[in-house]
């Protein structure tokens, strides 16, 4: 499906890439701004984070205006809220990540069964898209830091390629 809308995109390399930004952060484009939920997102720190012109910015958001699809799509993103893994050391959580085959279906049902098996609680799940995402992954954070005996069961499922733990 994403791939379908950056495709639109396929003559403008420099959109694209703003384009991908903008689904990664769930950035909303609505009356000729951005917006991250409803803070304004300044178009020129975009575009020097991206390491592009303002005005590739500007045109990217006009062109997702003049469409319809793109603009019922992109005027109701929201962002996905914080993702405490950087600071699960500092709140007494656990990490667990792991990659694998983004497209196959079950290994969340997996990772979250056997989790409950061994009696831990989840406070999070980050799944990437695997069509934005070069590396899908899930990113679950535990309500207390886990054994390494789980990366033994966790590594076990089909479509999962690495387990780490935090």
């Amino acid at each position: 499906m994403w791939a379908k809308l950056i495709e639109k995109f396929d003559k403008y390399p420099s959109q694209q890439k703003v384009v991908k930004k903008l689904l990664q952060l769930g950035l909303k484009v609505e009356n000729d701004k951005i917006y991250c939920d409803d803070v304004e997102i300044n178009v020129s720190s975009l575009a020097k984070t991206l390491k592009t012109d303002r005005r590739v910015v500007v045109s990217t958001i006009k062109n997702i205006q003049n469409d319809e699809q793109l603009q019922n799509i992109f005027q109701n993103l929201k962002p996905s809220g914080p993702l405490l893994s950087n600071i699960a050391s500092e709140l007494r959580l656990g990490v667990i990540e792991i990659e694998g085959q983004g497209k196959k279906s079950g290994i969340l049902s997996e990772v979250t069964k056997i989790l409950a098996d061994e009696k831990v609680s989840i406070r999070q799940a980050y799944v990437s898209d695997p069509e934005i995402d070069p590396i899908p992954h899930i990113m679950i954070i535990t309500d207390k830091p886990v054994e390494g005996k789980l990366i033994n069961h966790l590594i076990k499922i089909d479509g999962v390629s690495k387990v780490s733990l935090y």
